[in-house]
């Protein structure tokens, strides 16, 4: 394994809770397809294969041979531009507990003017 040049580093801007708002790479896929901008036919279509294809795929049914593969992803990625299941792994498999602990306070951090105003509007002492 060779070590990657400083000028190449790539940095990862994380959505909190990614990896925690989907049970799978599947669920975060099909996440990502069904609240896109673009129809879905039109994200088929740009996958070369039929709405039905994959919806059928996305569907997961184990009755159904139909399964999204890894090339599907590959090719999601490359027709949608959509980067967010490679941070959902990424996130899940390769950050520390550390980084996850600062993403976490870093978030409360941005809530807590919210929560004093709902404890304020609930007559809560703060």
């Amino acid at each position: 394994m060779h070590p990657v040049a400083a000028s190449r580093q790539m940095t990862l801007d994380f959505q909190p809770g990614l990896a925690e708002r989907h049970a799978s790479a599947l669920e975060c896929v099909k996440a990502c397809v069904y609240s896109s901008a673009k129809p879905l036919k039109t994200i088929a279509a740009d996958m070369d294969m039929s709405a039905s294809d994959l919806s059928r795929k996305l569907a997961n049914n184990p009755d159904d041979p139909r399964r999204f593969s890894l090339t599907d992803l590959e090719t999601y990625i490359e027709a949608s531009g959509d980067t967010t299941p490679i941070l959902y792994l990424a996130q899940k498999y390769c950050v520390g507990e550390g980084e996850k602990q600062r993403a976490a306070l870093s978030a409360l951090a941005s809530l807590a003017p919210q929560l004093q105003a709902l404890l304020k509007a609930a007559g809560v002492q703060a």
